[in-house]
């Protein structure tokens, strides 16, 4: 995981129901912001900060590569990340 001033930063991966609000599914990945800034495109080291993020087929993919988990079809996934 990555280091930051205050902190581990843990990401996790959020899945919803197309149109919906509820939770379906809730995932915490251990992945570096270097290797999810790849994934995401983050020019900035810091662009993962505060910010969620709608993951596309392709990322989604990459990120259960990457983490060597599989992530149930159907849902529209988030990552976001905290300390």
């Amino acid at each position: 995981m990555s280091r930051s001033k205050g902190g581990t930063m843990i990401f996790t991966v959020m899945g919803f129901h197309p149109g919906k609000d509820e939770l379906a599914f809730e995932k915490h990945i251990s992945l570096s912001v270097r290797e999810l800034g790849t994934v995401m495109q983050w020019t900035d080291e810091h662009a993962h900060v505060g910010a969620d993020f709608r993951l596309t087929e392709k990322q989604v993919a990459e990120i259960g590569r990457l983490a060597v988990m599989f992530f149930p079809q159907g849902l529209d996934f988030y990552l976001t990340s905290s300390e």
